[in-house]
C-alpha cells in the first residue's frame, strides 16, 4: 500500500514538475519573441541605395526630372526650384510631365545635380542659374537703397525800409468869404426940368443911378497840411538760401535662401551628381 502511494505521488510530482517547466520555457520563448518583434528598428543609410527616406506625393506644374530639387508654388503644384519658385520642399523621385503625380523626398538621402563646386558638409540651396540643380549655400544678404533730396540749411536776407508812421503839421486857409454892401451914385443924368419950390425958389433936378459897393469882408478859415514827417522800419526785400542733402526714403531688400540640405559628397564642377541629406529649412 505504501509503495503504491509512493509511486502515484511520484508520478504526480513528475507531471507537475514537467508542466511547470513547460510553462516557464513557453513564457521565456514568448518573451524573447516579443522583444525581437518590438525592439528598435534601424535603417542603414550606408547599405541602402539612395533615395531613402520620407516622401510626399504632389502634382507637377510642369515637366520634372527625377533628382531635381522642386518647390511648392501657391497653386499647390511643384516646379523645379529657381528664383521664380524658391519655396523648396524636397527632391523629385519621378520623371513626369505637367499635371502628373510626382513623389517628392521631403526628408532623407537623395542624389541631385550640382551647379558648381560643393564641398562635403556644406549646406546646399537651389541654383538661380539652372532650375532644379543645387549650389553651395553661402549665406543670405540684406541691402538698403536710399533716395535723397535737398533741404534748406541757411537763409540770408536783404532788407529795405517802409513807412511805419506819419505825423503832419497844419495851417489855416480861407475857405469862404461873407460881405456887406452899401449904395453909391454910379452916374448923374440930365436935369429933369425946372420947378418952384414952396419957398418960391426956382430949382431944377438931375436924375441919378446908383449901385452897390463893398463895405466889409468877413472870411472863414480851415486847416491845411503844411508838412509831413515819417518814421520808417526795415522790410525783407529778398531771400537767398543755402541747401544740403536730406534722406527722403529707404527701401530694404532681404535676400533669403531656402536650404535644401547638407552635401554628403562633393562636386568639383557643375553637372556632377552628389548625394545630399535632405532637410529643407529657411536660413
Amino acid at each position: 500500500m505504501i509503495w503504491v502511494v509512493a509511486v502515484i505521488g511520484g508520478e504526480l510530482f513528475m507531471r507537475w514538475a514537467y508542466m511547470g517547466l513547460s510553462y516557464l520555457l513557453t513564457k521565456l520563448f514568448k518573451k524573447k519573441k516579443k522583444v525581437k518583434k518590438f525592439g528598435p528598428s534601424l535603417i542603414s543609410l550606408d547599405s541602402n541605395p539612395v533615395p531613402v527616406g520620407l516622401y510626399k506625393t504632389f502634382t507637377a506644374g510642369t515637366s520634372i526630372t527625377a533628382g531635381q530639387v522642386v518647390s511648392l508654388n501657391t497653386d499647390g503644384k511643384v516646379y523645379p526650384a529657381s528664383s521664380s519658385y524658391p519655396n523648396v520642399v524636397g527632391v523629385a523621385l519621378d520623371t513626369v510631365s505637367s499635371g502628373a503625380s510626382v513623389r517628392v523626398l521631403v526628408m532623407g538621402v537623395a542624389q541631385v545635380v550640382a551647379d558648381g563646386a560643393i564641398n562635403p558638409g556644406q549646406p546646399v540651396t537651389f541654383s538661380s542659374s539652372t532650375a532644379g540643380r543645387v549650389v553651395a549655400y553661402t549665406g543670405h544678404s540684406h541691402s538698403v537703397t536710399i533716395s535723397t533730396g535737398t533741404f534748406v540749411t541757411g537763409v540770408s536776407t536783404s532788407t529795405g525800409t517802409f513807412v511805419t508812421s506819419v505825423s503832419t503839421s497844419t495851417a489855416s486857409f480861407v475857405k469862404s468869404i461873407s460881405t456887406s454892401t452899401g449904395s453909391a451914385i454910379t452916374s448923374i443924368g440930365n436935369d429933369t426940368g425946372w420947378t418952384t419950390d414952396s419957398s418960391g425958389y426956382i430949382r431944377h433936378t438931375h436924375s441919378t443911378s446908383t449901385g452897390s459897393f463893398l463895405t466889409g469882408v468877413t472870411p472863414s478859415t480851415g486847416t491845411a497840411v503844411t508838412s509831413i514827417s515819417t518814421s520808417t522800419g526795415s522790410a525783407v526785400t529778398s531771400v537767398s538760401t543755402s541747401t544740403g542733402t536730406a534722406l527722403t526714403g529707404v527701401s530694404v531688400n532681404a535676400s533669403l535662401n531656402r536650404v535644401i540640405g547638407i552635401a554628403l559628397t562633393g562636386a568639383s564642377s557643375a553637372g556632377t551628381t552628389i548625394t545630399i541629406l535632405v532637410i529643407p529649412l529657411w536660413l
